[in-house]
């Protein structure tokens, strides 16, 4: 069993100061797996490296087959073909298979999975196998302390917040010192105001500890303020690997920029750095020639006080207390509709005829993973 000084020793540690090319943790090559009675391949010929202490979430929407790959990855399913290799060992490929428990993982389950008959404490030492009962109390207790736990050791699960047995089943998964965590939709079974906080001190919790992290969500907002990198995935591939600005900056395919937030694909003409358009000659983020696809950001759009730039109608206003999100047509008969967003003191009303003007580059888009390998030879 590692002890405490694994967590002090790592305490200071900050975003700022993981190293550039981190260690490998978990590494997957080749992935696959399908399963009887299906359409698709739930998880196709998939590669993903997470390093040493960083946050990695796999986002999609359901069916997409990210719980699938957290769960190849835990070893609670048996891939098809691919490898699975866990802090520098392989657990499985075409000729090892390891058992969960063999994997130096924690895991975090959607409803906790506390046992509701044991304390606080006990549930964290619940998986610790190694020194005497006193010291695996002991060690749970030094975990407690560390995710703010220690007043609550005595209870029982039903005596305690969501929040609270959220935190109780972070504790439970750091305590053997695992290589990497696993969190299945974590977040999800906690009401809006609660959700926030937590995720907050959950992550707080994982950089202290430098803890190496693999989180399942659908939850856009979720995967942006909560991780380091996300992996968006669908129909079993990934489509884009970065981290949440670059991925939502800059999409690579239309899918990813529908998914992760609102955008507005727009046809267009590209001649290089430059693409025309329905709303004018756009600068584009990547060069691109011939017929593209473009994403174009509701906050790139502005209205003009003078009317300038390409008129629209106003079809639609909402009002969100932080900001204003406004559908729109184009005003001269085209059928293409436009996502504008602005601060909450914007005038512009329903019905109302305006200018409106791009800030910033177009993105070019491709087309996704899950339709390259449809249309590839032999798929």
């Amino acid at each position: 069993m590692v002890g405490y000084g694994l967590y002090t020793a790592c305490a200071s540690m900050s975003d700022a100061a993981l190293p550039h090319r981190p260690t490998p943790v978990v590494e997957l090559s080749g992935l696959t797996k399908r399963y009887p009675r299906t359409e698709h391949v739930a998880v196709d010929q998939l590669d993903l490296t997470v390093g040493s202490g960083e946050i990695l979430c796999l986002l999609g929407p359901s069916g997409c087959g990210k719980t699938t790959l957290l769960r190849l990855i835990a070893g609670f399913e048996m891939p098809d073909a691919g490898r699975v290799r866990i802090a520098g060992a392989t657990v499985a490929d075409a000729d090892t298979w390891l058992e969960p428990e063999r994997r130096r993982i924690g895991f975090v389950f959607q409803d906790y999975a506390l046992f509701p008959h044991l304390t606080v404490r006990q549930n964290v030492a619940f998986g610790l196998r190694n020194g005497s009962k006193a010291k695996r109390l002991q060690h749970a207790d030094a975990v407690l302390d560390l995710v703010g736990l220690t007043i609550f050791a005595g209870r029982y699960p039903h005596q305690l917040s969501g929040g609270q047995q959220q935190r109780v089943a972070l504790a439970r998964a750091l305590a053997p010192a695992p290589a990497v965590i696993l969190l299945d939709e974590p977040f999800s079974n906690l009401d809006a105001a609660l959700r926030g906080s937590t995720r907050t001190e959950v992550r707080q919790i994982l950089k202290r500890t430098g803890t190496t992290a693999v989180l399942v969500t659908h939850d856009q907002e979720e995967a942006m303020t909560f991780a380091d990198r996300i992996a968006v995935m669908r129909s079993g591939h990934l489509e884009q690997v970065g981290t949440p600005e670059g991925v939502y900056s800059r999409p690579e395919t239309a899918f990813v920029a529908s998914f992760l937030g609102r955008t507005n694909l727009l046809r267009g003409e590209g001649h290089g750095s430059v693409a025309r358009t329905s709303l004018g000659d756009l600068a584009l983020a990547r060069p691109a020639h011939g017929q593209v696809m473009l994403s174009v950001r509701p906050e790139a759009l502005t209205f003009s006080p003078n009317g300038e730039g390409v008129r629209v109608r106003v079809l639609q206003r909402e009002f969100k207390g932080h900001d204003l999100t406004y559908a729109c047509q184009l005003a001269d008969g085209e059928r293409q509709r436009l996502v504008v967003q602005t601060g909450p003191s914007c005038t512009v009303q329903a019905g109302d005829i305006v200018g409106v003007v791009v800030a910033g580059a177009a993105v070019p888009l491709q087309a996704s993973a899950a339709t390259r390998a449809r249309s590839s030879p032999g798929a």
